[in-house]
């Protein structure tokens, strides 16, 4: 669960709320809405990916994402969101800047955010949550 409290990820969803609802109110900010969104996108998606492998698959808090898996997250959402989609509607629009953007965001994931979760013992010694032995648990 502290996979979805990190600052950054909580950062990312605020500003893609304070998008969607600029948007609906009808005064979208353009480079909020047009490259800070994008910027967001891959730590935030990657992010709940990692939170599905720690909770769902591995069950453990120190799992991170290799860098295999962030480039594969940039690359399919470039290829889905800058080719695909802009190709089958013109709802959407290619840009490599974009892509450019998703690239800084997945760097940003994996270097700032896709960390083993931590907890400080009563003797200062962090250590990674799910980790421990079941004689420490108790």
């Amino acid at each position: 669960m502290k996979t979805l409290l990190n600052p950054w990820f909580l950062a990312g969803c605020a500003v893609w709320l304070i998008v969607i609802i600029l948007r609906r109110a009808g005064h979208p900010l353009p480079y909020l809405n047009g490259y800070l969104t994008d910027a967001f996108a891959i730590p935030v998606i990657a992010n709940l990916g990692l939170w599905f492998q720690r909770v769902i698959i591995y069950k453990n808090n120190y799992y991170v994402l290799s860098r295999w898996h962030v480039i594969f997250v940039v690359v399919y959402v470039s290829i889905v969101f800058e080719g695909i989609l802009p190709w089958i509607s013109a709802k959407y629009t290619a840009d490599w800047i974009d892509v450019g953007l998703y690239c800084v965001g997945g760097i940003f994931f994996y270097f700032v955010m896709n960390k083993p979760v931590l907890e400080v013992r009563k003797s200062g010694i962090p250590i990674a949550i799910g980790t421990e032995s079941p004689k420490e648990r108790s």
